[in-house]
């Protein structure tokens, strides 16, 4: 029988503190890239402009709800649209999705979620905890990455004072080392790793730039045909596997 793990997320210390905070940094990116999705090129039918959608960790929303103040109807007029993916494990991995039009005027309103506090780069942590890599923390930033257009985002250009800030013995990123968090940092970089190559082999999407890419890249990405969901339950699944062998059983435990 394998052993549990009952440590809870420090979601307290998390929210105590900035991972990434460039004052007034919407200034230098043509008004708030990451809050906004404000891109010329963007043509978006489905996707929010004017705004932008807040992902939450389900554990880290209901923490919040009691412990800080998160959207909802009575601040910001929406409910969260929950999303699951099943790998296999005890429980999903499961997100709240929620539509923003603050353009980064959220202080004093909500707390931000955590991939916002990291935003605009992702850590992804090896099972002992320690930082394996950086991917880009949003799904627009990351195909701007593989297709050679520069973000508009001017944090990234950063990169390296956070990766040094990150690695140092005083690193706020020892309030991510918890099996839970380590599982979704991972799963994210396997859902991007995937990607990329779903992106890479689109001869059609490769061909296109600007408006056209965009038009098109909308469709296929949000019916699916840039992730093989097969595959990225099969790596998210080898990485629980390794984490409960390292820590023991988390996802029952959790918050």
């Amino acid at each position: 029988m394998v052993a549990s793990y009952s440590a809870p997320v420090p979601w307290e210390a998390i929210h105590a503190q900035d991972f990434i905070y460039e004052d007034q940094c919407w200034t230098s990116c043509n008004g708030g890239f990451c809050c906004s999705n404000n891109h010329p090129d963007f043509a978006f039918q489905l996707i929010p402009t004017n705004g932008t959608t807040i992902i939450y960790l389900e554990d880290e929303y209901e923490w919040l709800s009691r412990h800080g103040t998160v959207p909802g109807p009575h601040n910001m007029g929406s409910v969260p649209n929950s999303l699951t993916f099943e790998f296999g494990a005890p429980r999903p991995l499961s997100l709240l999705q929620l539509p923003c039009h603050l353009l980064g005027l959220c202080k004093g309103v909500i707390d931000k979620p955590l991939l916002c506090k990291l935003y605009p780069m992702l850590p992804i942590l090896a099972a002992d905890g320690t930082l394996e890599d950086v991917s880009p923390a949003s799904i627009f930033d990351l195909t701007m990455a593989i297709k050679g257009i520069q973000t508009p985002c001017t944090i990234v250009a950063k990169r390296a004072v956070y990766l040094a800030r990150w690695r140092s013995a005083v690193s706020p990123l020892k309030a991510l080392r918890h099996p839970y968090l380590i599982l979704y940092l991972r799963a994210a970089k396997h859902f991007a790793d995937i990607y990329t190559e779903k992106l890479r082999g689109s001869a059609k999407l490769q061909d296109l730039s600007g408006k056209d890419f965009w038009k098109i890249w909308e469709l296929q990405y949000l019916s699916g045909q840039l992730i093989d969901t097969d595959e990225l339950a099969r790596r998210v699944r080898t990485t629980y596997d390794e984490l409960v062998a390292r820590y023991g059983a988390f996802l029952e435990n959790t918050p």
